[in-house]
């Protein structure tokens, strides 16, 4: 290859949150990593060290300001990051917003233009409902490759159709399975780094915002000790959010049972540590931490309105958030309390869960994208 290709990744802020972590993971392990040029094109809430992350791992990052400070700013300093560095391929990771930075590149000449959805959010009001197909619309315009990290958010964005058909490419939220097995020594050390002890360990793993549902977290953590008073909770990331999980842990006197990592590196570690683990989302298309505490052998209480797809071992247990507190409590115990399969390592790579192996196919498909174009 005569010149690097040049890759504009777009992410709504550096958080160390699963459309992050399911990046590096791919970029990372890519075979020919020296025939790509790679930036990341972020919006300027940002944790510093998720920027030293990617600038270690060879990104160049670009700061803009957030579209809800000003979305004529945000607009303005894309455009000329794009006008400026040349980009041959676009990828942008901000689901129902992908249209527009997109759509600058297409006025730019950017060959190659990835939409990607990595959630599938909930129509649930009018202003969703009337938004939400003109946005969709516009993505699938601005777009000539579709991607999706699942079923349910290809669907979302793109419709039922293109997924079935195969016109979306399914980009699965890999990782280095081989990190995340059981092992007894780290689960020792992390245990006690946290002052966990033998005590029973319920964890969640995700970024402090809505979809998450970190009230009814700490509802269920709540209950749980009523059971057993002795238990720990982990809770694993920070975000816009942190205020209220703060308050919410002071009002129902958890201070001494939950323990708060922040944004950590080692979330592979930290998955030893645990017992079971809990995704009480809101909605979600198919999250990375259902495939990582999967792949840790770990019973896992999934909600209901999660796509079922990440189900991949049977170690997940999709459980209604309609259902009381008290009841996701008794299941946790349930589970907890039972063996666990050990197949996760095999299950997920048949699944395509292998970041080893579906990392060559992103990077195929960035080179055979360009040679399309040309």
């Amino acid at each position: 290859m005569d010149s690097k290709i040049k890759v504009a990744e777009f992410i709504s802020r550096l958080e160390f949150g699963g459309a992050e972590a399911m990046l590096l993971n791919y970029t990372t392990h890519f075979q020919h990593p020296e025939q790509f040029d790679l930036h990341i094109i972020t919006q300027d809430i940002n944790d510093d060290d998720c920027i030293r992350q990617f600038e270690d791992a060879g990104y160049t990052v670009h700061i803009v300001t957030h579209k809800r400070k000003s979305i004529a700013k945000n607009v303005g300093e894309v455009y000329q990051v794009l006008k400026q560095e040349h980009f041959d391929i676009a990828h942008s990771h901000m689901t129902l917003t992908n249209f527009y930075v997109l759509l600058l590149a297409k006025m730019l000449g950017v060959r190659v233009r990835i939409s990607h959805a990595h959630s599938a959010f909930r129509e649930d009001n009018l202003k969703a409902k009337l938004a939400f197909p003109i946005l969709k619309s516009l993505n699938r315009l601005a777009a000539n490759v579709w991607m999706a990290c699942g079923y349910d958010a290809g669907v979302f964005l793109y419709g039922t159709d293109a997924v079935d058909h195969q016109k979306v490419y399914m980009m699965r939220n890999a990782i280095d399975l081989q990190r995340f097995q059981r092992n007894d020594k780290t689960r020792q050390m992390i245990r006690e780094k946290y002052a966990i002890g033998d005590a029973l360990c319920v964890g969640h793993v995700g970024r402090f915002c809505t979809q998450k549902n970190h009230s009814f977290v700490l509802e269920i953590f709540n209950a749980v000790r009523k059971i057993t008073p002795a238990s720990k909770f982990l809770l694993v990331g920070d975000g816009e959010l942190r205020g209220e999980v703060l308050a919410k842990i002071k009002e129902l006197h958890l201070e001494n049972s939950v323990v708060l990592t922040g944004n950590v590196t080692n979330t592979n570690e930290l998955y030893q540590a645990m017992d079971a683990f809990i995704l009480p989302s809101l909605y979600e298309g198919l999250p990375v931490v259902s495939i990582e505490a999967q792949a840790a052998n770990l019973p896992c209480l999934i909600s209901e309105n999660v796509d079922h797809r990440c189900a991949m071992t049977s170690n997940v247990h999709f459980l209604s958030i309609q259902k009381s507190a008290d009841e996701w409590a008794k299941e946790i115990l349930k589970y907890a309390a039972q063996p666990h399969s050990d197949d996760s390592i095999e299950a997920l790579t048949k699944a395509g869960y292998n970041i080893e192996t579906e990392a060559r196919k992103l990077e195929e498909l960035y080179k055979n994208s360009i040679n399309k174009q040309e």
